[in-house]
Formats: structure tokens, sequence, C-alpha cells
């Protein structure tokens, strides 16, 4: 069984779980925890997130930032003792593609899913030579 946590400051790990089940259609291998809303520990949920995987499960826990408070929160609980693998400073892409990814997702699995997501990213720029929608012949 494919298992995904996501773990974030504020709302964000909720966020990209809601955005999964739009893309996909189903985020039921997603579970999100939202961190530092209240005054609640968020690590027991995460202890059982690591806890209920089992030797034939595939799985990897999300943070947010690298070297940040969950994320080091998550490297005290030693998930890859547990078989899962820890991927921080995340995007949406990275997410899709642990979830669809058609391979076991093993380390190197893994690694190649955040090369291909790490280059997505991108500062869009719209050129003066291309056509905007208020152009009069857009549609011509």
């Amino acid at each position: 069984m494919r298992k995904i946590l996501i773990a974030s400051h504020g709302r964000v790990a909720s966020g990209v779980k809601s955005a999964v089940g739009i893309l996909l259609g189903d985020s039921s291998m997603v579970e999100a925890v939202d961190c530092y809303l209240d005054e609640e520990d968020f690590s027991p949920r995460i202890e059982k997130f690591i806890q209920s995987v089992k030797p034939e499960d595939e799985s990897v826990i999300f943070t947010d930032l690298v070297g940040g408070s969950v994320c080091n929160k998550v490297m005290t609980l030693r998930p890859e003792e547990h078989g899962v693998i820890h991927v921080s400073g995340f995007n949406l892409i990275a997410v899709l593609g642990c979830c669809l990814s058609d391979e076991p997702l093993t380390e190197a699995v893994v690694d190649e899913i955040l090369s291909t997501a790490s280059v997505q990213m991108k500062r869009v720029v719209v050129e003066p030579d291309i056509p905007t929608a208020d152009d009069d012949d857009f549609f011509s």
C-alpha cells in the first residue's frame, strides 16, 4: 500500500492534499498534518503514521522546510528505520509524482521524481510579442 504524509507549518499540508484530490480525483493515500495551528503537539500524529507503515508499504513523508522545526521533529522520529522516505522542501509536482508513480517508491525512484519536480519551478514571463487575451486579433 502506498502511504504519503505531508506535514507543514500552517495549512500548507491540507492545501496540498486538497489539490491532490482535485487533480487526481482521490487523495485517500495522502494524510495531512497542519502544524502550529494551536498549542496541540503534532508529533503523535506523525509517530502514528510512521508506526502504521508495514514492511510491504511504500511510504514518504514530505515536510515543508529543510531544517525547519517540522522537518527536525520528523528527523528525530527516525522514519527511515521504518522504511519511510523523508523529503523536505517539496512542491505539488513531487507529491503527485509519488502518488502516480507506476514504480515502487524506492529511494532511487523518489530521487528521480524529485529531480523532475525541481526543474518544473520556473519564473514565468510573458514576452511582449506574445498576444494576450486583450489583443483584438487573439482569436483570428
